[in-house]
């Protein structure tokens, strides 16, 4: 593996080392990016889709519990961040070893390309809608998304403190705006939309609710080392990854609901517009995308520095933002329904695995310096097996209609059926394999 010099792990954003702890960042400027990246449009559009087939109630409850769920697996996900001060891509090499973790870093790589597409579609929309109502001329909503993906993009490849910033502006300003819609909208009379039951002719069962909003962001837990690496600590890290996760994503996808019903609009954009704010409900979009898809790149961007180590992580970040603007071009957006209930069942074990491997397994491996004498073995076996066998397991209980097989039914929700059973699988096959050779799983030396 090539070796690099200070000056270039500074300028890379630490991609492939520790972050020192003189650099790291107070605890609630690494919240307000897990914020920033909660208020997103993919978020309001799974609550204009919930509105559709769930009460008010049960949809807000269903987002709440989906969130408290995210916030802790995120919180712990984070914890092991600020532990290590290292990635997702690089703590993947301790977990699934070199090949596994290569595995998982184009997993992530296909995740975040697809959601930045869909985020800066959304944005485009966004942006066509605001030149229309400000200047009366129509501007193609593609061309805007693409613009706005390759603006993304710049902002993106310059690193961590850039995106810190931006959402340091940006999210206190979309929370007092968000704030301000739940005030309109609360002013009018609940009782003719809390409980009423949509007439849709669709139903959303709770299980299926859970399954999709923990689905829509559980790739984020995942990926929440790639920010939590720059906390100070390992309980900040925690904290910050649970209020950034838990307040972000509840507040946008709450607010969409209510104002879906309220409207009528079945379209995330239609439906911020329809409130009377006009603009200023654009603006929040705009914003939101912004802040989401700069963390997309950025992670977009470590997760193949882990792939290809001799590149820097700033050219790296800028492909993946130009292919993505090729993505945005021919829409994306189009398949989100679908695209979220994948994630469930790809991402949902991975944090699992994470937790269970560093919490009761084998938490002494989780330390730079086996990368750095190139003690990581090429593929864990028992973590890759868990992974595999609980996505297999979650396709099994995901419904026809979400695109899975239908065969049992565990808890309601597909995404929590793959948490659980890898996190259970793990654990007893993990300790097991413990017993049986007498120690903890060694590393196997090799050529990294």
């Amino acid at each position: 593996m090539r070796e690099f010099g200070t000056g270039f792990f500074v300028k890379d954003d630490y991609a492939r080392q520790p972050i020192p702890i003189p650099e790291r960042r107070a605890w609630l400027l690494i919240a307000l990016v897990w914020i920033g990246m909660g208020t997103d449009l993919v978020g309001a559009s799974l609550g204009v889709y919930l509105s559709t087939g769930m009460t008010v109630k049960d949809a807000i409850t269903s987002i709440l519990i989906s969130n408290i769920i995210m916030g802790v697996i995120g919180g712990l996900v984070s914890y092991i961040g600020g532990a290590t001060g290292l990635s997702t891509a690089m703590i993947s090499r301790f977990v699934f070893g070199e090949i596994g973790s290569r595995i998982l870093s184009y997993s992530l790589f296909f995740m975040l390309l697809g959601f930045f597409a869909i985020q800066a579609g959304l944005f485009g929309e966004s942006a066509s809608y605001l030149i229309l109502s400000l200047t009366g001329t129509e501007v193609s909503d593609q061309w805007l998304a693409v613009i706005g993906a390759l603006l993304m993009t710049l902002t993106a490849t310059l690193g961590f403190i850039v995106i810190e910033r931006l959402s340091s502006i940006a999210v206190p300003l979309m929370l007092f705006l968000l704030g301000g819609l739940i005030g309109k909208i609360s002013a009018h009379s609940p009782e003719h939309w809390f409980l009423v039951e949509p007439n849709t002719g669709i139903t959303i069962t709770m299980g299926s609710a859970i399954s999709m909003v923990v689905g829509s962001w559980i790739g984020m837990c995942v990926i929440s080392p790639d920010i939590a690496r720059w906390a100070r600590t390992k309980k900040t890290a925690f904290l910050s990854g649970f209020v950034g996760l838990f307040i972000g994503n509840s507040m946008m996808m709450s607010a969409a609901v209510i104002m879906s019903r309220i409207t009528g609009a079945d379209n995330v954009i239609q439906v911020m517009v329809g409130v009377g704010w006009g603009a200023w409900a654009v603006v929040i979009l705009i914003l939101a995308q912004w802040t989401t898809n700069d963390n997309n790149l950025y992670s977009g961007g470590l997760s193949m520095s882990n792939i290809f180590r001799s590149v820097p992580k700033s050219m790296l970040t800028l492909g993946i933002g130009l292919f993505g603007a090729f993505l945005t071009y021919i829409k994306l957006v189009d398949s989100l329904v679908e695209f979220v209930n994948i994630l469930a069942l790809v991402f949902a074990p991975v944090a699992a695995i994470y937790i269970i491997e560093y919490f009761l397994l084998n938490r002494a491996r989780f330390l730079f310096v086996f990368i750095q004498n190139k003690k990581i073995a090429r593929i864990y076996w028992v973590p890759m097996i868990s992974w595999f066998t609980s996505s297999l397991v979650g396709l099994m209980t995901m419904t026809k209609e979400e695109g899975g097989l239908e065969l049992f039914t565990l808890t309601g929700a597909a995404g929590i059926d793959a948490f659980v059973v890898a996190a259970v699988m793990h654990l007893v096959v993990g300790k097991s394999a413990q017993m049986l050779f007498n120690k903890k799983e060694e590393a196997e030396p090799i050529d990294a």
